[in-house]
């Protein structure tokens, strides 16, 4: 059962901003909510905490628009050729008005708004002193989230804080804060959530509640970014040692909807159609709104009722045929096919020659066109195993953000980083490659140097493509390496032969239209400029403050 299946709340409180001598003005209206008269039991609480959680699910965090977009900027993903949000992503034209860098900046405010509710009211309301630790903890956790993505996303990390509910117009217009003010602010919220949140919860309708091992793997995260190594590895450890999760025996349960917090999830963020389908606008807040995303709508394909807004890139698509099975696993035993690719593959992308798998029930190569230079479609969290004539406008596929396997490739890289024990490294990556049934690396053809290239740019990507928020994009900036990718892939050419992929070779495929991507980023990337999005014009223009 999922957490905001029965009901999410989008508290509505009335800020009186000035006051006024005119008698009309003062006139109390009976049927107006106010924060005194809401914030008034324990229940109230936990409503207020559970809107905290809806807006995970708003288009700027993982409900649609921000999961759908992010990755063509990174090196995983390609956008069609007519959404012009997701072109100005993927060739770095975006600015301050761009949708995407506005919605983004907008939910994460969002959501720390209603965490400072919740926190400002707790101490007002009676109840239990364990209670009201835990609800601290979560609504502290929900805020340092929010805020590391306005921290990983904007202005080198220098952004408002707010840590309390604005009643007056100054608490509204506030100069951004130093980024390491931030960064503090982040890490207090973390590890008091560290200390506080509960390892599992007995009531399944508190799946989706944050947990002792979220808050451990973004504080890990938090570290790693600024690259405390030995700070992220020992909180990666922690989670690996504490035995509460395990990998799944099939990587395609962590993609779909009837394996949701799984043995492997660490943290995920609910969706339901069942609950408040709503519309192909994805989720909404409020007793009419949505709990659904629509993410499927976005990615799917036409012949899917689809947009096919953005692609895996050419790159992606290349790496996943060439994701080689290990025959001898026994998880390929059902695997005729003729094409040979992986389940890894099969599972997460749709290549017209993988006759191992359908789409929408339909052999791979007719589940899509395959046109416009289409190499391959996504399949992860979408609906590609049911029939074409099914709605594919709204989905309840949960985002996960946040799984085992992530965690042990980024304990891995700590190992790596820290002149670890090299082989329990190999031994993180082999265990993620033995259950996609892949070939396990073996540790005479690799060093401290190799096996970090083969994370960076073959593990991870494979594994991990178009999942958490913005994590691709966290990774290749950590490393600093966004330009050297964006070089390396725009000096290569692709071409499409009967709708499969291939590297370019004029002496195999001189008739061939030869296709090329990042091009335009290679040219004009540098890291002053993109790697972080540019504070939205909308807050520009709205606060007089900001640049005072």
């Amino acid at each position: 059962m999922k957490l905001f299946n029965t009901y999410t709340l989008l508290i509505v409180v009335i800020l009186f901003f000035s006051s006024c001598d005119e008698d009309y003005l003062n006139i109390e209206n009976p049927n107006d909510l106010s924060a005194a008269s809401f914030w008034s039991s324990e229940d109230d609480i936990q409503k207020g905490l559970i809107a905290t959680y809806a807006a995970l699910q708003l288009q700027g965090m993982l409900g649609g628009s921000s999961a759908i977009q992010h990755p063509v900027r990174s090196d995983i993903g390609r956008p069609n050729n007519w959404n012009a949000n997701a072109i100005s992503l993927n060739t770095l034209t975006y600015n301050e008005n761009t949708e995407i860098v506005s919605l983004r900046w907008r939910d994460a405010y969002i959501g720390i708004y209603r965490a400072n509710q919740v926190l400002s009211n707790l101490g007002n309301i009676e109840m239990s002193s364990a209670v009201s630790t835990q609800i601290e903890a979560e609504a502290r956790f929900l805020r340092a989230f929010f805020y590391n993505s306005l921290y990983r996303g904007y202005n080198g990390g220098s952004v408002i804080i707010h840590t309390d509910v604005p009643e007056m117009r100054n608490d509204f217009y506030k100069k951004p804060s130093p980024a390491s003010k931030v960064y503090a602010l982040i890490l207090k919220d973390l590890e008091y959530a560290y200390q506080n949140l509960p390892q599992s919860y007995d009531d399944s309708a508190d799946l989706g509640r944050a947990t002792w091992g979220a808050a451990t793997a973004m504080l890990a995260k938090l570290h790693l970014n600024e690259k405390n190594y030995g700070g992220a590895r020992d909180y990666f450890k922690e989670i690996i040692n504490s035995n509460l999760y395990e990998l799944t025996a099939n990587i395609g349960d962590n993609f779909d909807e009837e394996h949701e917090f799984n043995s492997e999830s660490i943290f995920e963020v609910a969706f339901s159609i069942d609950a408040k389908p709503g519309t192909s606008f994805g989720a909404q807040d409020g007793p009419t709104g949505s709990e659904a995303t629509n993410r499927a709508i976005g990615l799917a394909t036409t012949q899917g009722g689809g947009y096919r807004t953005v692609m895996p890139s050419y790159y992606m698509t290349m790496l996943f045929k060439n994701d080689i099975m290990d025959m001898t696993n026994p998880i390929n035993a059902s695997r005729t096919g003729t094409a040979q690719y992986s389940i890894r593959t099969s599972v997460s992308v749709a290549i017209a020659d993988d006759d191992n798998t359908t789409m929408y029930q339909l052999p791979s190569n007719t589940g899509g066109a395959y046109n416009n230079s289409e190499a391959s479609y996504l399949k992860k969290f979408q609906n590609w195993h049911l029939p074409l004539e099914s709605d594919q406008s709204v989905s309840g596929i949960n985002e996960r953000v946040i799984r085992l396997a992530d965690v042990m490739l980024l304990y891995a890289e700590c190992l790596l980083q820290t002149a670890g024990d090299f082989t329990e490294a190999l031994d993180m990556v082999n265990a993620i490659r033995t259950r996609a049934g892949v070939l396990p690396l073996t540790e005479a053809d690799y060093d401290t140097d190799s096996l970090m290239e083969h994370i960076m740019w073959v593990e991870r990507p494979l594994e991990l493509m178009f999942e958490g928020h913005d994590i691709r994009w966290e990774d290749l900036t950590r490393w600093g390496k966004v330009k050297e990718q964006y070089e390396r892939l725009a000096a290569k050419s692709y071409t499409i032969d009967g709708k499969v992929l291939y590297e370019y070779d004029s002496a195999v495929h001189g008739s061939l239209k030869k296709i090329k991507e990042f091009v335009e980023a290679a040219k004009v990337y540098s890291p002053e400029a993109h790697d972080y999005f540019p504070i939205p014009a909308a807050e520009l223009n709205s606060n007089p403050d900001f640049l005072d």
